[in-house]
């Protein structure tokens, strides 16, 4: 009896050593369980705490679903083990010097060569891009004789033995720099850091930079195009000798943990934002397509996903409601704009009999002139406004439409309506918008040197779709490749889809667009030629006037509000190039920008 006692005693000691003990993959396996101890310091959205306590990100639900993919391969039970550390190095320095099987860290770990000399990586499941950001107030430079000149004068910031800190040394040595170096604690946010600041400058990952941007396009930091760094990816760690690696690479290997990982970083990372980091190292014309992401994010506001519809019936008059409201409120701010160009007209004619009237006309125009701003005003302010409700108009018919698959096809073509409209007002406000602030002489401009070819190339890519389902047929060509003008990137492309979208929404069904490229002597031609309609003369004679009705007509139901093509001629016009148009009544119309080669 003796004897059976204590062999039991130690088969429980053994038990409690197999769950507890730092083993090795070949001992875990053989006793089916096993305990892991992980060292992490926060890094979001890859580690970190929530406000209930409980480990979140992308790296704690990878570690999670390792043990999964663990137990459903090899049969194999993991406890896992969360050991906070007291900075970002301290994680990485305990996993370099230990000698005990079954340990790991994580914070955001960037695969280096340096490091795989001292510690083992995972696969890498995600990739790691950084690039260099800039307080608002430093200007965006063009060389590195530039760069060496404004930046050897500003403060870096990073945090400590990071690859942050190790990029700007090594820019710092190769360049022979002497800018200083100022550290934060690792828990705090370099974009936050630079945008409270007026002088520094710091690498960032891309995906982390273009969360925040997306979360708020008015931060006020400043990406340089100069100097990417594109690495192998993100990797968890663990001891140089460690025999873990096999049931790591046997996890990213797997078909299903592919899937399960992208469906994780979708989490946490915006998933367009994730595939676009994912594809951005492969892009022939990664610069521009980097800026259009930009203005894709600037341009759209965030739709909230936290509405909950408690009845169908309920939340439909709700948004018809708003939609009404909104059509209504649309036609007070068309009324009123109109009425403050009547409204200078007057001013005009009155001015004209000033000598007769000098004194009355003087007390009468001050009146009208006030009564002008407030009207420009008003109208500033209810475009504005009208943004947020337009937005949860669309919000509302998205959520709607997921929330009850098992509407009709009639209801579900009124909640697309809606959503439609929703788009069009959106649109039609921010036309107003914009030339607002072109004749209020607030828009700022970016002049840089603009390889023509590849930013034409990729608006005219991105109305392919829309080409498509009018069965228009779009073709782009250019007679050379590294044509360069200077401008304003975000201008052109807004001037591109305004002329391309045109040639769309005034053409046929079957019918031809072509979008080209000349070289003229010491000129850059622009052109945009359709098979269309075709314009009058005193269609030409009016082109680029404001809120103009043309005789030519959408060709499949679309709005037209008048001021695309006047946007258009004064963004042109800023950038000190030319427009003009030539055609004829049902022949088409072919319009042409001409600029000074950079």
């Amino acid at each position: 009896m003796l004897s059976m006692a204590c062999c039991l005693i130690a088969f429980a000691v053994s038990s409690q050593r197999n769950k507890t003990a730092h083993l090795t993959w070949k001992e875990v396996k053989k006793a089916k369980q096993g305990l892991i101890e992980v060292y992490w310091y926060e890094s979001r959205p890859f580690v970190y705490k929530n406000e209930m306590g409980r480990m979140e990100g992308i790296e704690v639900e990878l570690i999670e679903e390792f043990k999964r993919y663990v137990k459903e391969k090899y049969r194999v039970n993991i406890t896992v083990k969360w050991t906070e550390a007291t900075d970002f190095g301290n994680t990485y320095a305990t996993i370099r010097n230990s000698r005990q099987e079954g340990v790991f860290g994580v914070s955001a770990f960037s695969i280096t060569s340096e490091r795989e000399q001292e510690v083992g990586f995972t696969p890498p499941y995600m990739k790691d891009i950084c690039v260099l950001i800039s307080s608002q107030n430093i200007p965006i430079v063009k060389s590195a004789e530039e760069f060496d000149a404004l930046f050897s004068k500003l403060t870096a910031i990073a945090i400590k033995e990071t690859t942050y800190e190790q990029d700007l040394q090594k820019l710092r040595e190769e360049k022979n720099l002497s800018f200083p170096i100022h550290y934060i604690p690792s828990s705090e946010n370099i974009v936050t850091s630079i945008s409270d600041r007026n002088d520094s400058f710091a690498f960032i990952d891309l995906p982390i930079y273009l969360m925040m941007f997306s979360k708020n396009p008015s931060i006020k930091v400043r990406r340089q195009n100069i100097f990417p760094i594109i690495r192998t990816g993100y990797g968890i760690i663990y001891p140089k000798t460690s025999d873990w690696a096999e049931p790591w690479n046997d996890y990213f290997a797997d078909t299903k943990s592919k899937a399960k990982t992208e469906q994780i970083i979708g989490h946490y990372i915006d998933r367009d934002l994730y595939l676009f980091v994912e594809n951005f190292a492969r892009q022939s014309n990664a610069p521009v397509a980097l800026l259009t992401k930009e203005k894709e994010i600037q341009s759209k506001d965030l739709v909230s996903k936290s509405v909950k519809i408690e009845k169908e019936e309920q939340a439909r008059n709700v948004l018809i409601g708003l939609s009404g409201t909104t059509l209504f409120s649309l036609g007070v701010i068309i009324i009123l704009y109109r009425k403050r160009n009547q409204q200078k007209k007057k001013i005009e004619a009155q001015q004209q009999n000033i000598e007769l009237k000098s004194e009355q006309l003087e007390k009468r125009n001050r009146h009208l002139m006030t009564i002008d701003e407030e009207k420009n005003n008003l109208i500033k302010i209810l475009a504005h406004d009208l943004r947020t409700p337009i937005n949860h108009v669309q919000g509302l018919a998205q959520v709607f439409l997921l929330t009850y698959p098992s509407l009709n096809e009639d209801q579900k073509m009124i909640i697309r309506q809606i959503n439609d409209s929703s788009v069009r007002l959106n649109k039609m406000i921010t036309n107003l918008l914009d030339i607002d602030a072109v004749e209020s002489n607030r828009v700022n401009l970016l002049i840089e040197e603009i390889t023509i070819t590849n930013l034409v190339g990729q608006v005219v890519s991105t109305f392919e779709k829309s080409a498509e389902k009018k069965q228009i047929t779009l073709v782009f060509s250019s007679a050379s490749e590294t044509e360069v003008i200077k401008g304003d990137s975000l201008f052109l492309i807004q001037i591109m889809e305004n002329l391309i979208s045109n040639a769309i929404k005034f053409s046929e069904k079957g019918k031809k667009i072509e979008v080209s490229i000349k070289s003229a002597n010491t000129k850059i031609q622009i052109s945009v030629r359709d098979q269309g309609q075709g314009l009058t003369p005193e269609d030409l004679q009016n082109l680029f006037k404001k809120f103009q009705r043309l005789s030519a007509r959408p060709t499949d139901g679309e709005n037209s509000l008048g001021l695309g093509l006047s946007i258009v001629k004064k963004y042109v016009d800023l950038m000190d190039g030319k427009i003009w148009c030539e055609s004829q009544p049902n022949k088409g119309a072919e319009f042409i920008i001409e600029f000074d080669k950079g």
